[in-house]
This record gives C-alpha cells, sequence and structure tokens, in this order.
C-alpha cells in the first residue's frame, strides 16, 4: 500500500480542539495550543471565534483579569485580531459578575471609543449586572441613556423583565407598573415570563387585586398560568388570611386543568392551620391523597405546628407517629416543634422520650433542641437532668447560644451551681458566651 500525504490541521481544527478543552475547564492547555498554531512551520493563524472561546473559558473558569490582559496584549498585537462586539461582552458579563461594574463601565466607553457596536446582549449585561448588585436606579438610567444614542438600545422582553423583576423587589411597584405599560405602549407584547414576573413582584407586595388583574390579563393575551403561578397567588392570599380567594383559586386550577402539587397543598394547609380551621385541614389533606399528591416533611410540619400553636398536642403526636406509615422521616424542626410545645405546657417527661426517640432515629439534634429541653428542666427545676443534657451538649460539639445562656444564668447561679455553669461555657469556640457569664456572674 503507498504512504499517504500527511494531513495538515487547518483553524477549523485548532478552533474544535480549543472549544473543547475549554469547555473541559482545561483553559490552560487551551492557551498552549493557542501558542502552538503561531509557530512559524504551522502559517496558521487563529481566528476571532476561537479567540473569543478562550476569552470565555478564562471568564468562566474566574480568572476574569487574566481574560482582560489576553484581550489587551494578544489579540491584536500578536494574533491579529481585535476584539469584536463578542469579546467585549464576555469581559463585560464576567466583571459585572464579580461585582466590578466600574470596569464594566469602562469596557462599554472602550467599545464606544473604538467603534465596536454594541448589541441587546451588552445592554442586558450591564442592566442584570447592575440590577443583582441592588444598584436598580443605576440601571434604569443606564438603559434609558442607551436606548437613545444605540441602535439596539430599545431593550427587549429580557431587559424589561429584568428591570420590572428588580424594582418589584425593591417594592417600587409604581415605576415597575410604568415600564410594563411602556413595554405595551411601544408595540411590544409582554411575554410569559414578564407576565410572570409582575405577577410575583405585585403578590410579594401585597398588591393582590392587580395580580389578579395581571394575571387575567395574561390570559386573554393567549398565555396560561403554570402551577407556579398559581401557587404564587395562593400564597399570596393565605398571607392576607384570604382563605376564601385562596380556595377559589384551587378550584380553578382544577376546573383549567392544572394539577396542584405539593406546594399548593402546603400553602393551603398552612393557612388553614393559622386560621384554626381544621375541619378544612382534614379535608384537604383527603383531597390532597386523593389526588394523588404524596405529603412531604414538610406537611406533615405544617400540621404538628398547626396543632401545637392551638394546644391540640395529642393531635400533633399521632400526626408523627403517622409519618412512619407514610414512609416519611421527621427531621429535627418537627421534634423540636413537639418538644418546644410539651416543655411549654409542662410535659417535660414526655419531651424527654422523644429527645431520646430522636437519637433512636438519628435525627440530629440542635440547639435548639437542647434550649427547649433545658427551659422545660428550668421550669420543672430539675437539674440533674440539665446537668446530664449540658454534658451531651459538649460531648456533641453542640455548642450554647444566647438564649441558653440566658436559661442558665436566670437559674443555676440560684441553685449554687455559679461553678458548673462557667466549666460549662469554657469551650474555646465561644468566647462571646464567656464573656455573658463573665459579666452576668460578676454583677
Amino acid at each position: 500500500m503507498q504512504g499517504c500525504a500527511s494531513v495538515r490541521p487547518d483553524v477549523v481544527t485548532y478552533g474544535i480542539l480549543v472549544n473543547g478543552l475549554c469547555k473541559a475547564g482545561r483553559v490552560g492547555d487551551a492557551l498552549r495550543v493557542l501558542d502552538g498554531m503561531s509557530r512559524q512551520d504551522l502559517d496558521i493563524r487563529p481566528d476571532v471565534v476561537t479567540l473569543n472561546t478562550v476569552v470565555d473559558g478564562l471568564c468562566k473558569s474566574g480568572r476574569v483579569q487574566e481574560a482582560l490582559a489576553f484581550v489587551e496584549q494578544r489579540m491584536s498585537s500578536v494574533h491579529g485580531c481585535p476584539p469584536n462586539t463578542v469579546t467585549y461582552n464576555c469581559l463585560i458579563d464576567a466583571f459585572c459578575r464579580v461585582g466590578n461594574i466600574s470596569m464594566a463601565y469602562e469596557l462599554v466607553e472602550k467599545m464606544e471609543n473604538e467603534g465596536v457596536p454594541q448589541n441587546i446582549v451588552t445592554l442586558n449585561t450591564i442592566v442584570g449586572g447592575l440590577c443583582r448588585a441592588g444598584r436598580t436606579g443605576a440601571a434604569l438610567e443606564f438603559f434609558r441613556e442607551k436606548r437613545t444614542v444605540w441602535p439596539e438600545g430599545k431593550g427587549n422582553a429580557v431587559t424589561y423583565s429584568t428591570l420590572v423583576g428588580a424594582l418589584l423587589h425593591t417594592n417600587n411597584v409604581g415605576m415597575a407598573m410604568e415600564l410594563f405599560h411602556e413595554k405595551m405602549s411601544e408595540g411590544h407584547s409582554p411575554d410569559a415570563i414578564m407576565y410572570f414576573t409582575m405577577i410575583s413582584g405585585l403578590t410579594q407586595a401585597g398588591r393582590l387585586e392587580d395580580a389578579c388583574s395581571m394575571a387575567s390579563s395574561m390570559k386573554e393575551a393567549g398565555f396560561k398560568l403554570d402551577t407556579k403561578a398559581y401557587n404564587i397567588l395562593i400564597a399570596g392570599f393565605c398571607r392576607k388570611k384570604r382563605l376564601h380567594e385562596a380556595y377559589e383559586l384551587l378550584q380553578e386550577m382544577k376546573e383549567v386543568g392544572i394539577r396542584p402539587d405539593v406546594c399548593t397543598y402546603n400553602t393551603l394547609l398552612s393557612g388553614s392551620c393559622k386560621a384554626g380551621d381544621f375541619a378544612a385541614v382534614d379535608e384537604l389533606l383527603g383531597k390532597m391523597i386523593d389526588d394523588g399528591c404524596q405529603p412531604s416533611v414538610i406537611t406533615f410540619g405544617t400540621l404538628v405546628h398547626g396543632y401545637c400553636k392551638v394546644g391540640k398536642i395529642d393531635e400533633a403526636l399521632r400526626i408523627l407517629r403517622s409519618m412512619d406509615e407514610s414512609g416519611i422521616h421527621p427531621n429535627n424542626v418537627i421534634y423540636n416543634t413537639l418538644i418546644d410545645f410539651l416543655c411549654k405546657r409542662g410535659d417535660v417527661d414526655l419531651a424527654i422520650e422523644l429527645f431520646d426517640e430522636m437519637k433512636e432515629k438519628s435525627v440530629p439534634a440542635n440547639v435548639t433542641t437542647f434550649n427547649a429541653l433545658l427551659k422545660g428542666l428550668r421550669d420543672k427545676n430539675m437539674p440533674e437532668k440539665a446537668f446530664e443534657l449540658m454534658d451531651q451538649m459538649r460531648e456533641e460539639r453542640c455548642f450554647p447560644d444566647y438564649v441558653t445562656v440566658d436559661v442558665l444564668m436566670e437559674w443555676l447561679p440560684v441553685i449554687g451551681e455559679t461553678d458548673r455553669l462557667k466549666r460549662f461555657m469554657q469551650q474555646g469556640e465561644h468566647t462571646a458566651s464567656k464573656r455573658i457569664v463573665s459579666d452576668r456572674t460578676s454583677a
């Protein structure tokens, strides 16, 4: 067989290799490949796409200053490719993400000075970076300025959604509504994301009528509310204790063929528990199960807390026991709730039984668990058991907080156990707690 002529790699070959290395996070290797292309015997120059791939790789790996140096020192002078819009957009986005907005502004100014065209990505990158930094006013000002001087600076759905979302987050509902209507007046119909942003923000701001009006407009525009949108509205009505409207939304979901999820039911259960309507709680729990929606640990936690709050501890304990049948393991939040309420009603022995059960089931106790028990033991004046718990806290490296200090300071010195208290608090990581003990005992 005759030997085949060797096939020399071209710029496309090298571009594919550089792209693969950058995607794999091997930017250093990509740079070495780039250096290899510059060998005189190859006579292959990387194109701007390959160079931008390296810039993007450096930025995504957190090497932002290296990316900037690469653009300033190598793209034009070494490789003969001046940076273009994509290059600058990569850098601007990277500096925005590390919070260096001033450098992002400098790069925009450099684009303008060098005649590199800006596009909608440039605009949205700066607007998004400013909004993430909490500088919504500056983002709006930047948008207002550039929309008149940049050919592609008029903004799109992303621009408006970002600004509207940020304004609603800062409770500037008036300006958010103004921008929303401004977009419509310019002939740009809001998309589903914009509608959802408005519904979510208005609900969070407590403007439920406006949120519902926005939901109606969304449906009139041909969009459907999804489960997440309904859940946000339901949560808003529950927070305002307007459960009738919340349940109407649940019914509407079913009528339009949207299946409520565990978040929907948990929100309604929480609202009904807070309202003390346990007949509705039982009915809703039944519907949840009939709909094939598996209760979560949050569901059970909501029920336990709701029953405890109205003094129905036995019912809360029944809920705890039913978790085993459901195959869902209780967490320390559920145990802590029960232990706290049991101690408050003076049933410390049962609280300690639950504490022991936590250990048996490998549910980790935390400082909240110990604080609830120590309060109960203080009220019952059971120091020996408290000393056991204090020893256990030390063994498990569960460090006391200010609540622990307050409980023990009100109790142990009174029964002549100041020295034991000081020894307990002498843990190197808690100098603040030791200082509190020292100050209070000396006083």
